[in-house]
């Protein structure tokens, strides 16, 4: 009987050996991609107006409101604290609040660049990062 339980056994450790062998791997891979572009202020990209028109006659007042959104000369400053890149094609790229908080970093120690941002020159540079939604993770900014 007891040779019996041990064959018993026997293949029921080899079937808990066999399923810790049993890994899934998982991998997740981003794309680097490198912008290269100009600077800008993002606080300031999208300047919305909004126009309302009222007009009555004998039967109904009709209210019309339109929301325009234009783009303007929106360069960096030494208060920018959220920031964007345009590509010569006209793309802008946003990037998340740590790009940000390196960014302003890197503006702060470059002397370069403060003397462009005072004469508010526009800070052409090339940014490596990784598209996360609808904004970018800077790895480097040179």
């Amino acid at each position: 009987m007891k040779k019996l339980a041990t064959v018993a056994v026997i293949p029921l450790f080899a079937g808990f050996l066999w399923a810790q062998d049993q890994v899934t791997k998982t991998e997740t891979t981003t794309t680097k991609t490198t912008y290269s572009g100009t600077l800008l202020d993002a606080g300031c990209l999208n300047k919305h107006t909004e126009k309302t028109e009222t007009t009555k006659d004998q039967n109904a007042t009709t209210t019309k409101t339109e929301t325009t959104n234009e783009v303007t000369d929106c360069p960096v400053t030494t208060t920018t604290t959220t920031f964007a890149l345009q590509t010569p094609e006209g793309q802008f790229v946003r990037f998340d609040e740590p790009s940000n908080t390196k960014i302003v970093e890197v503006v702060k120690s470059n002397k370069d660049w403060n003397s462009s941002i005072s004469e508010r020159k526009p800070l052409k540079v090339s940014v490596v990062g990784t598209p996360n939604g609808n904004v970018v993770v800077m790895e480097s900014i040179r």
